[in-house]
């Protein structure tokens, strides 16, 4: 099931918001839980009875690991070291076996990920990471982590701490693509007096963001996504483009991920509000980024602080008291506490996307530059040009080069190998000529200058919505752009533009092509 199934809007959300309000009403958090528990485990369904017992056994097995990390004394520090290792061990073993199938992606290029995709459970990447950050809390002992289990000292304990866990791991706005959400972000909303109800400004807030979300995925992304698809196809059969095709199908796939993962987030917040939930924000206009630093504190938000926690930080902590100890020089302190930790980062990130070359390439790429701007950045070169150039100069400098390299390196993720990605690459710079702009070229532009225009000139979702805060913010970020004055209130002027954007919506739903980071 996907957000923009009319099946899921017009029949299993408003069932699943009934129930949970009359539930949560007679039954409090518990029953909430248990019906956000049940219905998520109903949503995933779909996919397959396999991959729901695959789920249901993660969710398992990380509970009781979690409940034995709190249960154990003090006294027992070596085996709850050995039992955090091996939880983590289970996690991620199980999602290199199904999602990478032993790395053989790597081996066979393209067609082997073709072969294995049918076979990776929905969501494994994400309900992964999920559970991972929480047995590192559990093993801390967090107090949220602690509260959300309960004290299990009878089987009735025992059950309940289960469901409640469990409700923390599957509910579905976040199950598929994310956020990776903290217990410290989820627990204290479901204990509120509040949750376990529905109430009208949740419900405006939620239409609010699902609507939007469902004009970035519908209108814009599946939009775009028609000349991408027909570039990018013919790119894998070595049919020869001409640059200005080539640079259009980039183009187009690089706002098609954008408004994608964009709307998906949106939506994603929009549903669980209507549970009464703040989520984390995953997304906050990266493509105004001033630089690959500050991109990566917009793009996926959740996926790099999950990952900077646990390794990034490590690694660069473990390389800076090595460099120390042995007494290393200034630059092997650096390579060892700072360079390698960063590409290492990368890496990490592009092969959790998939194990074929492409990715790797793409974490190499990001990982260079991640690296070379913060070099540049530290510089007193660096440093005595920003104060004689204005920030706005600077911004704009920064953007250009974001928009000239992102795009490539987007391409990476849409070519079906490696081999594609570079024919494509040739395209842009010496393919054929064609010395019209054909109708295909031209259904293609409007589209794409409707999503720039979108993407620097208008205020984000939570921009529009921050007077009643959409989501938890997951980093402090700048707005930048035109500073509009424009903000979303509960009333009736709002509520029917936002009613003529869905209703726009659903003359799209008949397409139903899946959200791009399902393929992640």
């Amino acid at each position: 099931m996907i957000f923009t199934d009319p099946f899921f809007l017009f029949v299993f959300l408003p069932v699943a918001a009934l129930v949970f309000h009359l539930v949560g009403r007679r039954y409090g958090t518990n029953g909430g839980l248990a019906t956000i528990f049940i219905f998520s485990l109903l949503f995933y369904a779909p996919w397959g009875a396999w991959m729901t017992a695959i789920l249901v056994a993660s969710v398992s097995m990380n509970f009781l690991c979690g409940a034995a990390l709190i249960a154990l004394g003090d006294d027992r520090a070596r085996l709850r070291k050995m039992l955090l290792a091996a939880g983590e061990v289970l996690n991620f073993s199980a999602l290199i076996w199904f999602k990478y199938h032993l790395f053989a992606g790597l081996v066979q290029d393209s067609s082997a990920r073709d072969v294995a995709d049918w076979v990776v459970p929905a969501g494994i990447s994400f309900y992964t990471f999920h559970q991972a950050a929480f047995l590192a809390d559990a093993y801390a002992r967090e107090a949220n982590a602690v509260l959300l289990l309960g004290k299990l000292k009878t089987a009735r304990d025992v059950a309940t701490g289960f469901i409640r866990y469990g409700a923390f791991v599957v509910f579905f706005p976040q199950l598929v693509i994310g956020p990776i959400t903290y217990v410290k972000e989820f627990l204290p909303q479901v204990t509120s007096a509040r949750f376990g109800r529905i109430f009208y400004i949740n419900l405006s807030i939620g239409f609010t963001l699902i609507a939007i979300g469902m004009f970035k995925k519908l209108v814009l992304a599946d939009n775009l996504g028609i000349y991408s698809d027909s570039v990018f196809e013919r790119a894998s059969m070595r049919i020869a483009l001409s640059p200005l095709e080539s640079w259009l199908g980039i183009a187009s796939y690089y706002l098609q991920l954008y408004f994608d993962f964009s709307g998906y987030s949106d939506m994603a917040l929009g549903l669980a509000r209507v549970f009464g939930l703040r989520y984390p924000i995953n997304f906050f206009s990266p493509f105004k980024a001033v630089g690959i630093i500050d991109y990566y504190r917009r793009w996926h938000m959740t996926l790099t602080r999950v990952i900077s926690r646990f390794l990034f930080t490590p690694l660069s902590l473990a390389g800076t008291r090595l460099a120390a100890r042995k007494r290393y020089s200034a630059i092997a302190a650096k390579i060892l506490g700072l360079w390698l930790p960063l590409l290492i980062n990368f890496e990490v990130i592009g092969l959790w996307h998939g194990a074929i070359w492409s990715f790797v390439l793409f974490g190499l790429i990001h990982g260079i530059w991640y690296v070379t701007e913060t070099e540049v950045r530290s510089s007193k070169r660096w440093k005595k040009w920003r104060k004689t150039v204005p920030d706005v100069r600077r911004a704009i400098y920064g953007r250009l080069i974001l928009l000239l390299l992102m795009p490539l390196c987007f391409a990476l993720f849409r070519a079906d190998s490696l081999s594609t990605a570079m024919f494509l690459g040739q395209q842009l710079v010496s393919g054929a000529s064609v010395p019209t702009i054909n109708a295909e070229m031209q259904a293609a532009l409007k589209p794409l200058i409707a999503g720039f225009a979108i993407v620097y000139l208008l205020p984000n979702s939570v921009e529009l919505l921050r007077n009643y805060r959409p989501g938890i913010l997951t980093y402090q970020n700048p707005s930048y752009g035109p500073q509009w004055r424009l903000r979303w209130r509960p009333n009736w002027g709002w509520s029917l533009f936002f009613g003529a954007i869905f209703v726009v919506c659903i003359y799209y739903m008949y397409r139903q092509p899946p959200f791009l980071y399902q393929g992640f």
